[in-house]
């Protein structure tokens, strides 16, 4: 039978693959007060990456062709399938234990979904009702591995890490994510509708609220499926009621279908589910060019991974196997191939387990970086596994090469490195296909703005060598001397191949002690992550414009560019430098600020933003230092010469009104520098953890967990930009993960909430720009008011209808021929009140 075929394929993939870990064992990305800010987040960004309404037959036809038309022997009658599901209930499980029945139903020859089984994981939880130990309603397993998705430890996550797909549900129909157009609508029509929901603060309205939620905890779900599994997309069902959507999901977005009754059409269902079954493993979109490696190979694995966790950072015992524990699982090391330089030079394996940092985000290159070993060198190197642009006019690996000819100092050396061919074929690489149909007919909007989606190629690149983030310093003479290093990578590059870095950040900075080197010997730094650099012309601008890098540490120039056209500079990328300093200095050193003052200087400093026109801006704090040492005049370090330091690049960059001009230049930042490094006493240790409170996505950037995407010149925006509910920060930890070389390890953009009493420093575009913003009238809330309006009306509707004695439910949906999607602003009646202090669609 097929299903016995289907089994055989499973064997090609990987599952439930290791998360990153702290050193505390806590598994990063995770923590449970960050959830609502998180979701929240992604229910925002999927504004830029979703596209629908596609009609169900044509989402079947193109991702589950159906090649094998006759073969429908063991497939069960469609007739009645979902009838006892009730089209809407009073609580999710009143369509759960339905509807799973109905997917499992099975007689000796036939079944719904040969091969697989569905299961109730969402009462598999500890707090099934809590924001963060939400599971999703229903997964989809593999027959062979149900019993180990399943494990005795309801605190285990393994579900998402063998899931094959999930269903989420709703229980009724207003509480439908998306709206779709009136049946037949032409295309001037569906271009100028909008399927999204609407949110604005000033709303308050809780079923909008709910179903915004609700789908941020959808999101959030596949997001942890693309960490857990090595996937090319997957594939979810959502329901509210009895009507479902079907999803497809990539690193380049999202494609959803229409809405359609699972009672009155239950043949579309049935048919998604079958085909599922009967396609393979790739087509469902496993990526297949990881394997499983050895026993043999984990023990080479787990040597070498010790020897060099020890030569980097000293540790031995306990402390050592934590660290250890940070690359290495147990019985989860894995084999890939990477092409070596030039086609004709054939592959070399590399072996791998946990990586230390993971995408944050769906949508975008969905980096994941290693400590791997170079199975025929026997060394451990880097390995960055991500989804490029395809847009990218040079591959990173092309670049360090290009910079190692160029004999550029301090920066990573290139192994192999080349985009992933598919496993079907040797001609074809696995790709997104979301942007394919961004221009298709049935697209609708699906936010303000039409949706940003760029095509993506799967590529690997390994370099070496490994160490740890410039945020693991142990004083201030490590911490000056990595980054002057730095420093003469980022000149080395300007002069010898006329390029700019252009994300100069505290996670693109790395410590590695050389190898014979002494074991308290003071470590060297890297310049890594070069994708987004840039050459330039011969008025040293870069040639691609706009910014590209990470929010702390972008210049004063780049934070107020609303035009997407200012070009970088080596001043920029040296101004970014300054921040590292200051930014690990405030960390980590010990100085004069109480908690409170450093949590302050961090917010206004790093963090600040606002929004221009729709495009963030910010800088205000640092311009307002830039005036008057605001945030720096007054901090004292216990090391006195890293004020002298501070202050001294500090003129040059900004020189106060009496200070000498024009010092803001490579040879004169490098002359004194290079002198204060051999004249000035510098402690080698003294580290120091700062309790500070800074944004909800603090912990994750302190792990180096991150989206992965640079802010670019038409998507200038703070990647932890503040969520549509503002959430307040939560404290940094000194559980810092370390970084690599090469890895995307940048702290992925973002901006605070934004503080009262920011200052506003004289004389800055921001300012101006504020208040010009100001004086305009804001045509929102006459929108907002007819929303609200429509909203009570509809929630008026459903209210009204008798309820059914028999049942204790309101009575059904309207006839056939409503749409879900019509009343998807209506008020959710009966979520309110549900799901209090969760922050989530209430879990029933």
């Amino acid at each position: 039978m097929a299903a016995s075929s289907s089994s055989a394929h499973l064997t090609e993939c990987v599952y439930n693959v290791p998360m990153p870990q702290d050193m505390n064992s806590h598994t990063v990305g995770l923590d449970i007060n960050g959830a609502l800010a998180r979701n929240l987040k992604h229910f925002a960004e999927s504004k830029l990456f979703t596209l629908g309404p596609m009609p169900v037959q044509a989402f079947l036809d193109e991702f589950l062709p159906d090649s094998n038309l006759d073969g429908r022997g063991g497939m069960l009658s469609s007739d009645g399938a979902f009838s006892s599901v009730p089209k809407r209930g009073q609580s999710s499980a009143d369509i759960c234990k339905p509807l799973i029945a109905a997917l499992n139903q099975s007689t000796s020859r036939k079944s719904r979904c040969p091969g697989f089984v569905f299961e109730d994981v969402a009462s598999r939880s500890v707090q099934p009702r809590r924001l963060g130990h939400m599971k999703p309603h229903i997964c989809c397993f593999a027959n062979d591995f149900v019993d180990e998705a399943l494990g005795p430890d309801k605190a285990s996550r393994a579900e998402l890490g063998f899931a094959e797909l999930f269903l989420e549900i709703q229980p009724d129909p207003t509480c439908d994510f998306y709206n779709d157009p009136a049946p037949g609508a032409n295309a001037e029509t569906r271009a100028s509708h909008q399927i999204g929901q609407d949110y604005d603060p000033e709303d308050d309205v809780p079923q909008v609220l709910e179903s915004i939620k609700a789908l941020g905890q959808h999101i959030a779900y596949v997001q942890e499926v693309f960490c857990r599994q090595f996937r090319i997309h997957f594939f979810t069902v959502s329901l509210a009621g009895s009507r479902a959507r079907l999803f497809r999901w990539d690193r380049s977005g999202c494609i959803v279908s229409e809405s359609f009754d699972i009672r009155e059409h239950p043949e579309l269902l049935c048919e998604f589910l079958w085909r599922f079954s009967q396609t393979s493993v790739i087509t469902r979109g496993h990526d297949t060019t990881v394997k499983y490696a050895s026993a043999e190979h984990e023990d080479i694995f787990c040597k070498l991974i010790d020897e060099e966790t020890r030569l980097q950072i000293g540790l031995t015992g306990e402390e050592l196997r934590r660290a250890v524990a940070q690359h290495y699982e147990p019985g989860k090391v894995m084999i890939v191939q990477v092409p070596m330089e030039g086609a004709t030079l054939g592959h070399r394996q590399f072996l791998f387990s946990r990586p230390i940092m993971s995408a944050a985000s769906l949508a975008g290159r969905g980096t994941r970086g290693y400590w791997a070993v170079d199975l025929s060198r026997r060394m451990v190197v880097f390995m960055k596994d991500t989804w490029r642009p395809r847009s990218l006019d040079e591959l990173e690996g092309d670049t360090l090469r290009h910079l190692h000819d160029a004999d550029v100092g301090n920066v990573p050396f290139l192994v192999a490195h080349g985009d992933v061919i598919s496993a079907t074929s040797r001609t074809e690489y696995q790709t997104t296909k979301t942007e394919e149909y961004a221009s298709l007919p049935w697209v609708c909007r699906v936010g303000d703005k039409a949706a940003h989606i760029s095509r993506r190629r799967h590529y690997r690149l390994i370099l070496g060598p490994v160490g740890y983030d410039l945020r693991y310093f142990q004083g201030a003479d490590e911490l000056l001397h990595a980054t002057y290093d730095a420093f003469i990578a980022m000149l080395d590059a300007l002069r010898k191949d006329s390029r700019l870095h252009r994300d100069i950040s505290a996670g693109n900075v790395i410590l590695v002690r050389e190898r014979g080197s002494e074991p308290d010997s003071r470590r060297r730094g890297y310049l890594i992550d070069w994708e987004s650099s840039s050459h330039v012309d011969d008025a040293g601008l870069a040639l691609k414009p706009g910014r590209a890098g990470t929010w702390e540490f972008m210049s004063i120039k780049m934070l107020s560019d609303v035009t997407g056209n200012e070009r970088q500079t080596i001043e920029d990328d040296m101004e970014s430098l300054l921040y590292v300093v200051l930014y690990c200095a405030l960390l980590w050193l010990p100085h004069n600020l109480s908690d409170q003052e450093v949590s302050e200087t961090y917010t206004r400093f790093f963090e600040f933003s606002t929004r221009h026109s729709g495009v963030a801006v910010g800088g205000d704090g640092k311009a307002s230092n830039a005036y008057s040492r605001r945030y720096t005049r007054d901090i004292a370090f216990d090391c006195p010469a890293v004020k002298v330091w501070l202050d001294t690049i500090m003129d040059y960059c900004s020189p106060r009104e009496g200070a000498e001009k024009g010092k803001w230049t490579p040879d004169h930042v490098d002359a004194f520098w290079s002198d204060f490094l051999n004249t000035q006493a510098l402690d080698r240790r003294g580290r120091v953890a700062h309790h500070t409170s800074t944004s909800s996505s603090a912990s994750t950037a302190d792990s180096i967990t991150h989206l992965s995407t640079s802010v670019h010149a038409h998507d200038p925006t703070p990647a932890r930009g503040r969520s549509p509910f503002h959430a307040l920060p939560s404290p940094v930890t000194d559980t810092r993960r370390p970084a690599v070389a090469g890895a995307a390890t940048k702290r992925t953009t973002r901006a605070s909430t934004a503080v009262e009493s920011a200052p506003r420093p004289k004389r800055t575009r921001t300012t101006v720009t504020q208040a010009r913003r100001r004086e305009r009238p804001d045509p929102s809330p006459l929108r907002r008011s007819q929303r609200i309006q429509d909203q009570q009306s509809r929630k008026n509707s459903e209210e009204s209808r008798p309820a059914t004695r028999s049942s204790g439910r309101k009575a059904n949906a309207p006839a056939s021929g409503t749409r879900a999607g019509q009343s998807s602003r209506g008020a959710r009646g009966r979520g309110r009140g549900r799901g209090r202090g969760r922050g989530a669609a209430p879990r029933k």
